[in-house]
């Protein structure tokens, strides 16, 4: 299945809704007009820095990518308070939890080459998981992919009945890579993604002096490219220091031009064959039949009848949202040196949540509002 085969299908319903009024997705045929106009982009680029002020962010990197090119890009606030410098889409950050969608397209490329099952039981590579769980036979490799192997009281605690988000089981997939092929999850994600794709600036953690040395980037010179990373306490952005550990959940930094060669590698279906990406981004089913917000490291949703896929990031010093709407050719990069980008949206007792709603993002809403929709002259 070609790229244009792809936007083909997932153009299925266009006409959207929002509030009580109707708003329709814009078709790609109007989008150069539309969206790309001088008037909208100043408007997204304000609505940008209203947010940023809003959350008291010191600096984020932006990008939107479109027909295979990052279309725009815009550094907003500070890269350091200290020496002012302003992000760009050449600055890096803490990837946070977007590193899970690498983490699942290297497992998909071991299950290609026959090298591990998704349905092989998380035991026989020497994954270890806390309490009953460690136990089992039947939490699978899939489970662990998909957020669904921890189960609940309703159902035995048994894997593949429902969602629940679980980023240190999905770290405990690192020995699954190795146990499949002898290396590491960094060494396979650095010879099978980052090179072939030319993703120059991505790399593990400084923190784990290892995996990082496997680059072969200079230390000192890398790290003068990273964002400084802060927090918002008692009314006052404050250094924060923090030792970020990698693996197939958290841990990769990059930027926003390296992520858009990835989104794009996505949107050409490069790296896995159809079936592997189709597996990726289709939601999980659990075993009574309902459909899951996750599919394999990706969360994926209709809204407003059209298919999104995303995945946030969020650690302390850092945040990011990355969304891309396959049927429009789009795609939404936003890198942060805090924690704001994501954690004002998460509510984990009550309402809307972005663990549950991608529309609980102000961020979000921001590029729907200004790239997806025909009618943004209202926002």
């Amino acid at each position: 299945m070609n790229r244009n085969t792809w936007y083909f299908l997932a153009l299925t319903n266009i006409f959207v809704g929002i509030n009580t009024s109707a708003q329709s997705v814009i078709s790609d045929d109007n989008r150069s007009e539309a969206t790309w106009n001088e008037k909208n982009l100043s408007r997204f680029e304000n609505k940008l820095e209203t947010l940023r002020q809003t959350y008291h962010i010191p600096g984020f990197s932006v990008g939107v990518v479109h027909h295979g090119d990052l279309r725009w890009h815009q550094g907003f606030g500070f890269k350091d308070l200290e020496s002012g410098e302003v992000p760009d889409e050449n600055t890096v950050y803490h990837i946070a939890s977007i590193t899970k969608t690498f983490g699942a397209l290297v497992m998909m490329k071991l299950v290609e080459e026959g090298k591990i099952e998704l349905d092989d039981p998380v035991k026989i590579h020497d994954i270890k998981l806390p309490g009953k769980w460690g136990l089992s036979n039947d939490i699978k490799i899939e489970h662990l992919l998909t957020h669904t192997a921890r189960g609940n009281m309703f159902n035995g605690y048994k894997p593949g009945y429902d969602f629940k988000y679980n980023g240190s089981w999905y770290h405990e997939l690192g020995n699954a890579y190795v146990s499949a092929t002898g290396k590491t999850f960094g060494e396979l994600l650095i010879s099978e993604v980052l090179l072939p794709l030319g993703m120059t600036d991505t790399a593990p953690s400084l923190y784990d002096s290892l995996a990082f040395s496997k680059t072969g980037f200079e230390g000192t010179v890398y790290s003068n490219k990273v964002a400084k990373p802060y927090d918002w306490f008692k009314k006052r952005l404050i250094p924060v220091a923090f030792n970020y550990n990698f693996g197939p959940a958290a841990g990769l930094m990059s930027t926003v031009a390296d992520l858009a060669k990835y989104s794009i590698a996505i949107d050409d279906q490069k790296l896995l064959q159809e079936d592997s990406w189709q597996k990726i981004l289709t939601p999980y089913a659990t075993v009574k039949g309902n459909t899951t917000i996750y599919g394999l490291g990706w969360f994926v949703r209709d809204y407003y009848n059209t298919k999104f896929i995303w995945h946030t990031g969020w650690w302390r010093g850092y945040s990011s949202l990355l969304i891309k709407v396959l049927a429009l050719d789009l795609t939404f990069i936003i890198l942060a040196n805090s924690q704001d980008v994501s954690r004002p949206f998460y509510n984990f007792l009550f309402g809307k949540s972005l663990h549950r709603t991608l529309l609980a993002s102000d961020f979000a809403n921001a590029f729907i509002e200004h790239f997806v929709f025909e009618d943004n002259e209202s926002y």
